[in-house]
């Protein structure tokens, strides 16, 4: 199946300027967080500061991950690039790579 990363980051502007409020949102976001790992949904979530992270989901298609991360808009802004493998992606560069030098 395929695999993606999804790398978010927040957007400031969308966030509740009261800490109270930010402090009640960033706690539902990290029940749903759990809750999509705990279902298998999402694989993994990592954070790199406190306002970035990244997510590895394994799902048929781009568009069924962004549906999984559409509820997270307008709070985070989403990056999704599909993963290859190291046996795949070094498999398809030789080949090409093969074709060229055939063709030069």
């Amino acid at each position: 199946m395929p695999r993606y990363m999804v790398n978010f980051k927040a957007n400031p502007s969308a966030w509740p300027s009261d800490l109270k409020q930010g402090l009640a949102l960033t706690e539902k976001i990290a029940g749903a967080s759990q809750q999509l790992v705990s279902s298998g949904a999402v694989k993994e979530v990592g954070n790199f500061s406190e306002s970035e992270g990244f997510a590895i989901i394994e799902a048929d298609s781009k568009a069924k991950v962004m549906e999984i991360t559409a509820p997270f808009f307008p709070l985070y802004s989403n990056e999704i690039r599909e993963i290859v493998s190291l046996e795949e992606g070094n498999a398809a560069v030789l080949k090409g790579l093969r074709a060229a030098v055939a063709m030069s």
